[in-house]
Order: structure tokens, then C-alpha cells, then sequence
């Protein structure tokens, strides 16, 4: 076991959490203060269970939430040109029956967001139940392979990227947190005093929100603070089907189902197929993110199911395409936890929480999309309140911890992502003829 240094790690600002958010945050604030990027790799990340798709609220029910989803989409798309980040070049499908289309296409209009109707839905779905509904081009949205999205905001930052896990929250009074001890992977223990902490860890945030909360001393904050820990995050499980071999490059809401693809090379496509999100399975606050939700063999069989009857040809090539499925989990706000959310608008507004702290926020961007307005919101809180930067050059030093960050990939990407040939698919999910 390594030995651990001697003094704290002083750093500007520390950013728990390795994901799209918290490497957001990093690149906005990197050039003007020392910036620490703490990644656990035990912790799944909900970045790359994502299926990359930055709506821009075509599925919203609310005009005034619809407009920021737009506007958030849009700077993704402008964001990909410029980097040269790999994203789908034609825009995605929206298809809905009669009864939908006129209540949705005012939504839209009213949101000023674009879409196109189209006469035809893509081949693959010939001979399907979408065949004579509405289709229209989804032109605000963006898909990217969320891999790509996390390796170019990374680029240049592993410098800065810590990995291991908080061990303890300290503080000397309720009012801030004064340092992180953190178990870096070789095993030190290191305690890193930043000016400003960040929480961006997504559906981690409410549990290290329980064990920072356990910490205060006062009574009456303590009991205030655990109750807005208990309801600090919606936690939505979504079951996702995967298949992959000779398949069109498509995506978008089709029949109820959401499809998004990704090239995986050599001609070969990997389908990300999911059905609504049951609300029933939503979990308020703290969630354990080490172990992954149950999946539902049920839920799988249906949404297959489902899958042939909107795109009959792919029943026709199923034993020629490997298939998998598991458990996505997001964070929404907690508003999104209410049985009934056909009242709620969507997409739900990000979360900031302070918890009447100095030099603290807890950051949750309930929708993809908002991860960069959310950060730029909050970049610009930091830097009011650190103004200039710091000096650590007497203590330890970032680079004292170097390591090479692990390579993140994709949840669907991963060697030990589990891939079945179509009859032990059929008879592992219970999927009938």
C-alpha cells in the first residue's frame, strides 16, 4: 500500500464525479482555477448507460420548457461541428398516430421548434404498425455516442482526473465543507481542502449527499438537510433492449418505442431499443449505484414484442443479430416522481441544491441536454464566488496522484457487456414465436 502524503490537497474547486456533467464543469472552469475531477470507478456512470440522444423536447407537454430543451440541443449540435465529435447527420424520427398529431405539432410550433413532416417512415419499418401514422424529422435533436461526448470533453483533462472514492465529508461548522478524504485507488488516503465543492455525479449525488448530511452538527439542520437529501433526486429505471449486426443507422420515438443507433464499424450497428419509463419503478433520493436494478424478463419480452410489430422485418432477421438488454438508470427532479405525469411538464427543470452551504452545490441536469446549461449556471456561480485563484504551490500537488484514468466506454460497448444469440435470447427473456 502506498503511503499517503503529508498535508491536504488544496485545490479551487473539486468536481465529484466523472461524467458528462462534471466534466463540463471541468473544462468551464480548468483555465482559471485549479480544478480536481474526482472519478470512482467502482460507480457506474449514468453518461455511458445513456443512449447519447439530446432531445430538444419533442416529447414535452409544457412550451416554456420545451424552448430551454431547444435552445440546449442546439448548442450540442454546434458543439459537435466544432469539435469534430461524431453525431448523426440526419435528423431523427417522430412518429405518432392521429389522435396525438394535432395537439403535438402545436406544442412545437409554439416552441418555435423545427420538424418536418415526411411522407415515409425508414424501410425497416415497412410492413409495420407505423405504416399510415405521422411522421415527422425531429431536426432540433442530436444523437451522439455518449462515448465520444465524455472522451472529448476528457481531452486534455486527465491531468486533473483523480480516481477513488470519498471516504468522509469533514467540516469544523454546518456552514461549509472544509475537506474530502478520499481513497485513491492505490489505496492513500488523502484529504483535498477545495474552496469550492461540486457534486455532479448524477444518480450518486444522493448518496453522498446522506453522508455528508450525517455530518452536521447542528440538530435542527441536520433533520432540515436529511429530509432534502431524502428528496434530493428522482431516480428513473429504464429497461433497454440491445441488438446489433446489419442494421439502418435510425433513430427517434417510433410506436411508443425510443430507437437510437449507433455504428459500431465494419458495418455493423448497435439498436438501443427502450419502452416508456414505469413510473411505478421511480425511487426518491439516495439510491445505491454499485449494483444494478433487477431486469425484468417480462418487460423485455413485450418490448420485443412491440419492436416486431412496428419493424416486422426485423423479426425476419433476428437469428442473424446478437441481442442483450439491461437496467438504464437517469436522474430527473423529484416532481418527475409523482404517479400521475401526464400533468407534469417535461423536460423537468435541472436541480441545484446548496443546502445553505458556502462554496457548495449539488448539480443534477435532469435532462441530457441540459448538462451544458447547467454547467454554464453553475460555472458562473463558482467564479463569483471564488473570484481569483488560489495558491497550492506549498502542498501537495495534483500530479503527486497521477494515474492514468480508465478507459470509459459505452454500457452496450463493454467486453463484459453480455451478448446472446437469437434463440438463447428467446428463451433467457421468455420470448415467444
Amino acid at each position: 500500500m502506498a503511503s499517503d502524503l503529508d498535508g491536504d490537497l488544496g485545490v479551487d474547486v473539486l468536481i465529484i464525479g466523472g461524467g458528462i456533467q462534471g466534466l463540463y464543469l471541468a473544462r468551464a472552469l480548468h483555465k482559471q482555477y485549479s480544478v480536481c475531477i474526482l472519478s470512482d470507478p467502482h460507480a457506474p456512470s449514468e453518461t455511458l448507460d445513456s443512449p447519447g440522444y439530446f432531445s430538444a423536447g419533442y416529447n414535452g407537454n409544457d412550451v416554456a420548457r420545451i424552448q430551454p430543451a431547444r435552445r440546449a440541443a442546439g448548442y450540442w449540435r454546434l458543439w459537435a461541428e466544432s469539435n469534430g465529435v461524431p453525431h448523426h447527420e440526419s435528423a431523427p424520427y417522430y412518429v405518432m398516430p392521429d389522435d396525438e398529431e394535432g395537439t403535438r405539432t402545436r406544442l412545437w410550433s409554439d416552441a418555435t421548434l423545427k420538424a418536418t413532416a415526411v411522407a415515409d417512415v425508414p424501410p425497416i419499418f415497412g410492413r409495420g404498425t407505423l405504416i399510415g401514422q405521422n411522421a415527422y424529422l425531429a431536426e432540433n435533436d442530436v444523437v451522439m455516442n455518449p462515448t465520444d461526448v465524455v472522451a472529448k470533453l476528457r481531452e486534455g483533462l486527465e491531468e486533473h482526473i483523480i480516481q477513488g472514492e470519498v471516504r468522509k465529508f469533514g467540516i469544523i461548522t454546518d456552514k461549509a465543507v472544509d475537506f474530502v478524504e478520499v481513497e485513491t485507488m492505490d489505496g492513500r488516503f488523502v484529504p483535498i481542502t477545495p474552496r469550492f465543492l461540486l457534486l455532479a455525479a448524477n444518480v450518486g449525488n444522493g448518496s453522498l449527499l446522506q453522508k455528508l448530511v450525517a455530518t452536521f452538527k447542528d440538530r435542527g439542520k441536520r433533520k432540515e438537510a436529511v429530509d432534502t437529501m431524502r428528496g434530493c433526486q428522482a431516480v428513473r429505471r429504464r429497461t433497454t433492449v440491445v441488438a446489433r449486426g446489419d442494421l439502418p443507422l435510425v433513430a427517434g420515438h417510433f410506436g411508443g418505442l425510443d430507437i437510437t443507433a449507433h455504428y459500431e464499424g465494419t458495418g455493423t450497428y448497435v439498436w438501443l431499443i427502450s419502452p416508456p419509463i414505469d413510473d411505478g419503478q421511480t425511487v426518491l433520493g439516495p439510491e445505491e449505484v454499485r449494483f444494478s436494478p433487477k431486469l425484468d424478463h417480462d418487460v423485455v419480452s413485450r418490448t420485443v414484442d412491440q419492436l416486431f410489430q412496428v419493424a416486422p422485418q426485423l423479426k425476419d432477421r433476428a437469428p442473424s443479430l446478437e441481442w442483450g438488454a439491461y437496467v438504464a438508470r437517469k436522474t430527473e427532479h423529484p416532481m418527475m416522481a409523482t404517479p400521475d405525469t401526464s400533468k407534469i411538464a417535461q423536460p423537468a427543470p435541472a436541480r441545484l441544491e446548496t443546502l445553505d452551504m458556502e462554496g457548495f452545490i449539488a448539480a443534477w441536469p435532469s435532462h441530457l441536454s441540459y448538462a451544458m446549461i447547467v454547467g454554464d449556471v453553475v460555472a458562473e456561480k463558482v467564479q463569483n464566488a471564488l473570484g481569483p485563484a488560489g495558491d497550492f504551490t506549498d502542498g501537495p500537488q495534483l500530479s503527486d496522484f497521477a494515474s492514468v484514468p480508465e478507459e470509459q466506454v459505452a454500457r452496450w460497448e463493454k467486453s463484459s457487456f453480455e451478448w446472446h444469440r437469437w434463440p438463447d435470447f428467446q428463451t433467457l427473456m421468455g420470448i415467444h414465436d
